[in-house]
């Protein structure tokens, strides 16, 4: 662990180097967050019918903000150019796990986000307060911490996968914007998944995309009892463990394709 708690270490202080970059790319991110508001604000004066009202929209949107911010990954195309050049063979060699190394290389990202987008974020919730339709209680931040956390994991094991496949295909950049574009959809980071059809819903919402944003903020906008927040980590927990199993799959029978050129 001690080799991990060095790239992590690396990593970070590579990070803090363009900790500019981290709040220009918050900043930028609350144009399409205004535009989503004001346009299911509008909806929702006009519609009697709607599952969320005002508040809620707020709410939601504000929260998947957080959420979609701290549970990105950015590693997906390192680990396709690591494939695809070549390098791979550099971390081959070496006595750690490759993806254990690209999860120490990524996670100083979200630390750096959070340190450095912490007092935007603040002025923004004093600012939208009077809208907003949760409350905050230990037990729910702590379950909301690992909610993020899970959500995390899974975002990286998604992109991770996706991402190994380099060693079969020559570009992956296709393949990840379809896949990103599913997930945003699937995670409710366009739109509330409660907008959708019951039917569609509880497909939705029982995926591992889902785990990215929807659960997190429906975890504080609801009354979620303890037992059921305590099984919707261990749904995630499951899905962690699928997602893992199928990375060492593809990167086993993937190795066997490599070469030194790449794959």
């Amino acid at each position: 662990m001690n080799i991990y708690y060095k790239v992590f270490k690396t990593s970070l202080a590579n990070q803090l180097e363009y900790r500019v970059n981290f709040i220009s790319g918050f900043l930028f991110s609350l144009f399409p967050f205004t535009v989503n508001v004001l346009l299911w604000l509008a909806v929702s004066y006009q519609s009697t019918d709607m599952p969320l009202e005002a508040g809620g929209i707020v709410s939601y949107y504000f929260l998947t903000l957080i959420t979609y911010n701290i549970t990105s990954t950015v590693s997906i195309f390192k680990v396709s150019d690591d494939i695809r050049l070549g390098t791979l063979n550099t971390y081959l060699i070496k006595p750690y796990n490759y993806a254990l190394y690209q999860l120490a290389s990524d996670l100083p990202h979200r630390f750096v986000f959070i340190t450095m987008n912490a007092l935007p974020i603040l002025i923004l919730y004093f600012l939208l307060s009077p809208y907003f339709v949760f409350n905050f209680f230990t037990w729910k931040i702590v379950f909301f911490t690992l909610f993020l956390f899970a959500g995390y994991l899974i975002n990286f094991l998604i992109d991770f996968l996706i991402a190994l496949y380099s060693f079969y295909f020559s570009r992956v950049s296709s393949l990840y914007t379809s896949i990103r574009v599913l997930k945003n959809i699937s995670a409710g980071i366009i739109f509330p998944l409660v907008f959708l059809p019951e039917s569609v819903f509880k497909v939705l919402k029982n995926l591992p995309f889902a785990f990215i944003s929807h659960i997190p903020v429906s975890f504080l906008l609801d009354n979620e009892p303890f037992y059921g927040a305590f099984l919707y980590l261990l749904k995630a927990a499951c899905w962690i463990a699928v997602l893992s199993v199928f990375c060492a799959i593809v990167w086993k029978k993937g190795l066997k394709k490599y070469s030194a050129y790449g794959g």
